[in-house]
């Protein structure tokens, strides 16, 4: 039997696998997050986070989205991973990692994780253009955190089903994301300064998700660049509050992401089910 652990981040659920003795290899590993985060059918989750050996920081994080593909980072991810590597003794209470999409560093406060994602250069960021196919016509910018993200931000809150649509066409719209995307709807507030509502459509998981780290990372940064926002802001995802910050030193911005994480419970796999 494989051991996993469950955890979530406002709701963003992942199998945690310790793979520091590198028993199994990324194909493996992406055959195992196709089998069992299908949901009612197996585990179920958004992906599998993985803990690997690090040469340079105190470990290596890898994330295998629900399809089998293999992402560059994970917001809500790295968050939950941090806490488990803390609990775990594989880490203290601050740490620093290594993922695809650039070193990360944690800090674990009991249920709350903090994190400060690699940063992100202002000048590559892509503000204020035009979408348009035949369901829609949106303002989005476009920034890489950690993974690539395109926010658009409205008037009014859309029902879910108009979310998973665009999200779907925008996702896949190769000719101007060659790598395709998270899309990240965003509404402010009325009545709370850089507070936002925020639903994310999440690349590799294929749907919406009930929270996004780097998607809630992302949107902030587009509030700021385009003077929706300020520095800070309170991203209210469905699962859940993400809360971020950010520094910014001449074109590099350099974000720090908090919130909630869950430890759900210890799992054992059956052979069956993969």
């Amino acid at each position: 039997m494989l051991r996993f652990t469950k955890m979530n981040g406002n709701g963003n659920d992942f199998l945690v696998l310790d793979n520091r003795e590198r028993k199994f290899s990324a194909e493996e590993m992406g055959r195992m997050a196709q089998k069992l985060c299908r949901r009612k059918e197996a585990i179920g989750a958004d992906g599998i986070l993985v803990v690997e050996p690090s040469l340079r920081l105190d470990f290596t994080m890898r994330l295998f989205n629900r399809d089998g593909s293999e992402g560059e980072m994970c917001g809500n991810g790295a968050r939950c991973l941090a806490r488990y590597a803390f609990e775990e003794k594989i880490a203290g209470a601050e740490m620093s990692f290594e993922t695809l999409g650039g070193d990360q560093h944690a800090v674990v406060d009991g249920k709350s994780v903090a994190l400060d994602i690699a940063p992100v250069c202002a000048k590559d960021a892509v503000l204020d253009k035009t979408y348009q196919d035949d369901i829609a016509k949106l303002t989005y910018s476009y920034l890489v955190v950690g993974v690539p993200h395109v926010v658009v931000f409205e008037d009014t809150v859309r029902p879910d089903v108009e979310y998973a649509a665009i999200g779907l066409r925008m996702r896949s719209c190769f000719e101007l994301f060659p790598q395709g995307a998270n899309v990240n709807f965003a509404v402010k507030h009325p009545n709370a300064e850089n507070s936002y509502t925020a639903v994310t459509y999440e690349r590799g998981v294929e749907e919406l998700t009930l929270s996004c780290g780097t998607g809630s990372t992302a949107v902030c940064i587009a509030a700021y660049l385009t003077g929706r926002g300020g520095e800070t802001a309170e991203i209210h995802n469905p699962g859940g509050i993400n809360c971020v910050r950010l520094v910014r030193s001449g074109d590099e911005i350099k974000p720090t992401l908090e919130g909630l994480t869950v430890r759900a419970g210890e799992i054992s796999v059956t052979e069956e089910i993969l």
